[in-house]
């Protein structure tokens, strides 16, 4: 085991505050982050699919090296601190991408004396009970985040934001996005449904990692002092005032027709009843939600 910092990874969901979170983090003084929020470790070792992941990554480094060149004279050090941080976990990829025991080092480097670092990373809720044991057993000190946000809602943000990425014209996003709505409701393939099972998520979570050990939150309950204080108290860091009223990559608002809303909840029923069961209180926006299942 190495290091005495926590690891905390946020395993999901997608839509869900997770870029919110590591917002938070990343500002928190007590914690040092990596150079940017999903670096998806554990996802490409279960998936042998690195190769990808390693050209985003030059892709990265080439933009952080064009903006070290033009960057204001503050600016500078930051972005050639997270130039540096990304090249050494380029390096990582590239000459040790088996071995988990480099990535775990690489994050305790991260750490550098900070009482806590993260990889967030919402595909993690969709690994198997095995690969969640070994994320949990990589470092001495290891917590796990799971933010859940009604499925409706999760699944919609989710359509939109696939569609955004492939055109910035509102009419053609709707197109696509409703398409896509019409190809879930067919029974065909789809990574935003795929990325809803929170009943996998959970019940991999909950044989995997011990209860000391895992957190799952409300994204509707998450931008309140309270929900900030309970989530410092469990990764074990002092209370550090959110930005609460922020939101990160807030989707563009597109109306769900009633027809298109009933298909969908209709298949998202099970991941309602399966937080619901866990649960003794949803908040108010799941409640309305299953009410029309």
């Amino acid at each position: 085991m190495m290091g005495e910092a926590v690891l905390m990874y946020g395993i999901g969901a997608v839509k869900a505050g997770t870029s919110w979170l590591f917002n938070y983090l990343e500002g928190h003084p007590e914690c040092a982050m990596p150079p940017y929020k999903e670096l998806r470790y554990f996802y490409m070792l279960e998936n042998d699919h690195f190769e990808g992941q390693i050209k985003k990554v030059r892709v990265l480094i080439a933009d952080l090296k064009d903006s070290l060149e033009t960057a204001p004279a503050d600016r500078k050090p930051l972005i050639q601190k997270r130039l540096n941080k990304t090249r050494h976990w380029l390096k990582v990829l590239r000459e040790q991408r088996d071995d988990p025991a480099a990535y775990a080092a690489f994050m305790m480097n991260e750490a550098n004396g900070a009482k806590l670092t993260a990889d967030i990373t919402p595909e993690y809720s969709m690994m198997p009970v095995a690969r969640l044991k070994q994320m949990a057993g990589v470092v001495a000190n290891t917590r796990f985040v799971y933010l859940l946000r009604d499925p409706l809602d999760r699944l919609w943000s989710n359509i939109r934001m696939n569609a955004w990425r492939k055109t910035k014209d509102l009419k053609t996003m709707r197109a696509l996005a409703l398409a896509e709505v019409d190809r879930i409701l067919d029974g065909k393939s789809s990574p935003a449904y795929e990325r809803s099972d929170y009943a996998h998520g959970l019940s991999a979570l909950e044989t995997a990692v011990p209860e000391g050990r895992r957190k799952v939150m409300f994204y509707e309950n998450l931008f309140t002092d309270d929900s900030i204080r309970e989530l410092c108290a469990f990764l074990g860091l002092s209370n550090h005032k959110a930005a609460l009223d922020k939101r990160i990559h807030q989707g563009v608002p597109i109306k769900l027709d009633a027809a298109r809303r009933s298909g969908l909840q209709k298949l998202l029923a099970p991941q309602y009843h399966a937080v619901e069961k866990r649960f003794q209180t949803l908040p108010a926006r799941w409640q309305d939600n299953m009410a029309r299942v």
